[in-house]
């Protein structure tokens, strides 16, 4: 009797359920990514760079590096900012922020800047230099 031994172990890997896993994750993170909503400032860009903004009055406001305050070159307190801005505006007139920060000015201050003039309906204008 000639019986075979069959001595051959079969080393091959079935890659189908792998790629049924990646393809559902990867439903899973296009469908959260969507729903993700940045907190984000919303700012009004220009649609065309020589479109000009006629601009009829200014209020000069700066946020410095150190996290100081200065409107009109004046340097105004974290506590009395809104009183001051709120002096130099006039609703009547189309007054606007001009806002210029330093490059490495805090976000909270600027933000609590943008907050005070979103609160009172005054519209921004960042001074890029």
């Amino acid at each position: 009797m000639a019986l075979k031994k069959r001595s051959k172990i079969n080393a091959s890997f079935s890659m189908s359920s792998m790629t049924d896993i990646v393809f559902l994750l990867l439903i899973f993170f296009m469908i959260t990514s969507t729903m993700v909503h940045p907190n984000a400032i919303k700012l009004l860009i220009p649609k065309q760079a020589t479109k000009k903004v006629v601009i009829e009055k200014f209020i000069n406001a700066r946020v410095t590096s150190a996290g100081n305050f200065y409107v009109e070159n004046k340097r105004v307190n974290e506590s009395a900012l809104e009183n001051t801005l709120l002096k130099y505006f006039k609703s009547t007139d189309k007054t606007y922020i001009k806002l210029r920060t330093d490059k490495n000015a805090p976000t909270g201050d600027v933000a609590r800047l943008l907050d005070i003039a979103e609160s009172h309906a005054i519209k921004v204008v960042l001074d890029i230099r």
